[in-house]
């Protein structure tokens, strides 16, 4: 599991490859001379050593050193420009990593749905009423609720996939082909083009990003509880609920994020790696949960007597006794009566005998109880239309996987990276790499050693990384 130290590594890999991708862009557009593009290599070559001791961004090394080049991007884009451009980037990454743990939770609940047939659930809500389902319908919603935070994620990830364009762009001229070369090159879809409301897709993006997860914390720990009530007692079902409560909070956590505008590029660094923080310890609890939710759930094999008798068994009773012409307040009175005479003597309505209805309410007649023992037998719970209700829940649980089936680009990109990091030590690479021709004249003291080794270099730092 990668730990926090070697994700800023790899987002620091990351804001290099940005940077090298828009001075290879620029430069093939004749937007920045060669001297400019120079000095970036200096700059990078500079502070790649301070990267490996600290837990600090690149960014914010580059702007103690002054680097001429991120002056450029101010100039082009804002301060507040580039670093919502910068957010974007990185943002989305994470995102897509949630998108695919959100995606293998449910994928894991549908497995354990298929598996249950028939199998009874008591659900309690926290008002403290009970009903009866059935363990593969709870397991679906379960795994509805992860497919639409992965839903609504990847939506996200589509409005982040495009680029915040140049200020000085002339909408309607050559300029913005060019801006939307330049895109390209970067690594991103296109441009941006709800430009009139400055910053507020970056924002709404990142608040629905809040929203996903506050309702993730609301509706999973309430899921998990009655799915452990309704299980067999091992270790695993403390430990996920535990985690679960864990989880939670780090989603709630996520709320407190600051996107206030700064022109102090630090500042917006420090809340961009907080927020990537949060994320980041989501998506690890994520995994711990999908972990323990595949090995926590054994259903139990047969409710008691009393647990069958829930609240829309009473409900049910006073519905009963409506349709026959009883009122609704002497129907609900006896049907209350009729629950804790069973309660009481611990026993079910199929054990009750005729003579004993009108000491518990004289409103209660005797096919009342042939109806009430009915309707409390074990027989009755059972997957609604037989076969053809097992047909339908399995093409439900089919659309949920194939709409949950997207890769994320997180993956190829970031793992890349990842692996290059691990056989070199300080964990990045300066030189500047682009698919167009590079118009820069070489630096001596920035050569290889070895032919072999800058092939190496060139093959994991393109700027044209795999788009969600």
């Amino acid at each position: 599991m990668l730990d926090w130290q070697s994700f800023l590594k790899l987002d620091n890999a990351a804001t290099i490859d940005l940077l090298s991708s828009y001075a290879s862009a620029l430069a093939g557009e004749s937007l920045v001379s060669e001297r400019s593009v120079d000095q970036l290599k200096v700059s990078l070559a500079s502070v790649t050593p301070l990267l490996s001791s600290t837990q600090t961004s690149v960014l914010t090394h580059l702007a103690e050193f002054d680097s001429e080049f991120l002056q450029i991007m101010a100039a082009r884009y804002g301060q507040n420009g580039f670093a919502w451009n910068h957010m974007r980037s990185s943002t989305r990454n994470l995102l897509a990593e949630s998108c695919n743990n959100l995606a293998t939770w449910a994928d894991c609940a549908l497995k354990k749905a298929e598996l249950f047939m028939n199998r009874p659930y008591i659900a309690n809500s926290s008002l403290g009423q009970s009903r009866r389902e059935l363990f593969p319908t709870v397991l679906l919603h379960t795994a509805k609720i992860l497919h639409d935070a992965a839903k609504d994620l990847r939506e996200v990830i589509i409005d982040l996939s495009v680029m915040r364009p140049a200020d000085l762009l002339d909408t309607t001229g050559a300029q913005y082909e060019q801006e939307q070369r330049i895109a390209i090159l970067v690594g991103f879809n296109g441009l941006e083009t709800e430009a009139l409301s400055y910053c507020r897709t970056e924002l709404r993006g990142l608040r629905r990003i809040v929203s996903v997860f506050e309702e993730l914390a609301v509706a999973l720990p309430n899921l998990v509880t009655g799915l452990t009530e309704n299980t067999a007692n091992n270790h695993n079902n403390r430990k996920i609920e535990a985690e679960c409560e864990i989880f939670a909070a780090e989603c709630q956590r996520l709320s407190g994020a600051r996107f206030d505008i700064s022109s102090n590029i630090n500042v917006l660094e420090t809340r961009r790696l907080g927020f990537l923080f949060e994320l980041f310890t989501i998506n690890q609890h994520m995994l711990r949960l999908t972990q323990l939710f595949t090995e926590a759930f054994a259903p139990k094999d047969k409710p008691t007597a009393l647990e069958l008798l829930t609240d829309d068994f009473e409900r049910a009773i006073s519905c009963h006794l409506i349709q026959r012409g009883t009122g609704a307040r002497e129907a609900a009175q006896a049907a209350r009566d009729l629950m804790g005479y069973c309660r009481h003597h611990q026993t079910t309505p199929a054990t009750l005998i005729a003579a004993e209805l009108k000491k518990i309410n004289n409103d209660l007649q005797e096919d009342t109880l042939i109806f009430a023992a009915a309707l409390a037998s074990e027989e009755i719970t059972a997957t609604p239309g037989g076969s053809a209700g097992k047909s339908r829940f399995f093409e439900a649980a089919k659309r949920i996987r194939k709409s949950l089936n997207v890769a994320a680009p997180f993956s190829v990109s970031m793992s890349l990276l990842f692996c290059f990091i691990m056989n070199n030590s300080c964990g990045v690479k300066t030189q500047i790499v682009a698919d167009a021709v590079d118009p820069r004249p070489e630096i001596p003291f920035h050569q290889d050693s070895t032919r072999q080794q800058n092939d190496q270099s060139k093959a994991f730092l393109k700027p044209n990384r795999e788009l969600p």
